[in-house]
């Protein structure tokens, strides 16, 4: 395959990628108000967030401002991100594969970075100890990548396919998220271990990205490997993968948000607008036509 073709399907991968997950994530934003869970504890609260307190607690606690760390919210987004704080106490047994899984990746996120600054570097041709430092990095990390997220992979799969709990809730479509992701840190490991001078090929190749020239021929097993990552990188935001976008506004915007609802404020007025909605349920005991609104239905007689 000529430098060319493969240079456009770089970008156009790439751009699949940048495009989808903009519009994912905007789309989530804009999704309407969600069902207040208000479940305790919030971490956000400085310092009743501890033992799962709320403001609520303080007499005419309306009159009173609101104290929140930060901190603590950082604090606790970072066990539950790093360390999957909630699988280890609720599912222990899944927890000893989804850790070197998630890990993995994390580890795989961190060597693509130092891949687009290493390719950054040598697009606007700087040289240092720096660069060279990075580049005997690279494959350390990508060695820890490929163990990690190996052995996590394949353990998920195997706990999918011969455990009942998880057999049962398992689809083809997570079965294959799951075995796509394998085959990124396999081809990754195999690339590693088969292939002179990886750091430096893999250096090249993001470098003439940034300079938008056919990149150099690759190895085949990182040929592979790239493809691989390149096609997954496409996939992504069209996947269930995508939580780690959607966490975000399951905590912030679905647990954490206690927000009371003031006379005029803005969640009374989104509220009030989403009750103006048309109600299209096909259950009867609704009572829908498309016409009447939620305010209709909630506020009707209902016959005897």
């Amino acid at each position: 395959m000529s430098g060319s073709i493969v240079l456009a399907l770089s970008y156009g991968l790439l751009a699949v990628f940048v495009v989808a997950a903009v519009l994912r994530s905007v789309r989530l934003w804009r999704l309407p108000i969600h069902l207040r869970w208000e479940l305790a504890p919030i971490p956000k609260e400085k310092t009743r967030g501890r033992y799962g307190g709320s403001y609520l607690e303080e007499f005419e606690w309306w009159t009173k401002p609101r104290e929140e760390s930060m901190t603590a919210e950082l604090a606790y987004m970072l066990k539950e991100i790093v360390f999957l704080k909630a699988l280890w106490e609720h599912n222990r047994r899944l927890w000893w594969f989804s850790f070197p899984f998630h890990v993995g990746l994390y580890v795989l996120v961190a060597v693509g970075g130092l891949l687009v600054l290493a390719g950054a570097a040598g697009a606007m041709g700087l040289q240092g100890p720096g660069w060279g430092l990075m580049r005997q990095g690279l494959p350390i990390l990508i060695g820890v990548a490929c163990v990690l997220g190996t052995v996590g992979a394949l353990g998920l799969v195997v706990s999918r396919l011969f455990d009942a709990r998880l057999r049962n809730g398992t689809t083809p479509v997570a079965m294959f998220n799951l075995i796509l992701v394998l085959a990124l840190f396999v081809t990754g490991g195999v690339a590693l271990f088969s292939v002179d001078g990886y750091a430096g090929q893999a250096s090249a190749f993001a470098a003439a990205l940034f300079r938008a020239q056919p990149p150099p021929a690759l190895s085949t097993p990182l040929g592979v490997h790239v493809a691989v990552a390149l096609v997954f990188l496409a996939y992504l935001p069209f996947s269930q993968m995508m939580h780690f976008v959607a966490k975000y506004f399951t905590y912030h915007q679905v647990r954490w948000d206690d927000r009371p609802l003031e006379p005029g404020g803005a969640i009374e007025r989104e509220v009030t607008e989403l009750l103006q909605q048309p109600v299209t349920w096909a259950a009867p005991h609704v009572g829908a036509d498309g016409k009447k609104n939620w305010v209709d239905i909630a506020t009707e007689e209902v016959p005897k």
